[in-house]
């Protein structure tokens, strides 16, 4: 009964493997894409961000700006959609 289970796990692992996309390999020009991308929303948050500095503090926070933990969650998720959108097209 595990033996079953165990091979269809590795069958439908493969088939969802298949189904995905065609990407980008890691290039550094992606990469530069993607490190601007999350500057500028570092920019645009320090801009327009209202309580950047609502508790709790990040350890070290004078190197992510002054901002908190959910300032930087939210920076950085922001970032990476706008990275993925911009390389994706």
């Amino acid at each position: 009964m595990i033996r079953s289970a165990q091979v269809l796990s590795k069958m439908l692992y493969s088939t969802l493997l298949t189904l995905g996309p065609n990407t980008f390999s890691w290039i550094s020009k992606i990469a530069l894409i993607m490190i601007i991308c999350n500057i500028v929303a570092i920019a645009f948050a320090k801009l327009t961000v209202k309580y950047p500095s609502v508790d709790p503090a990040m350890p070290g926070s004078n190197f992510f700006g002054g901002f908190r933990v959910a300032s930087v969650l939210a920076n950085s998720s922001f970032g990476h959609i706008l990275g993925a959108s911009v390389i994706l097209g």
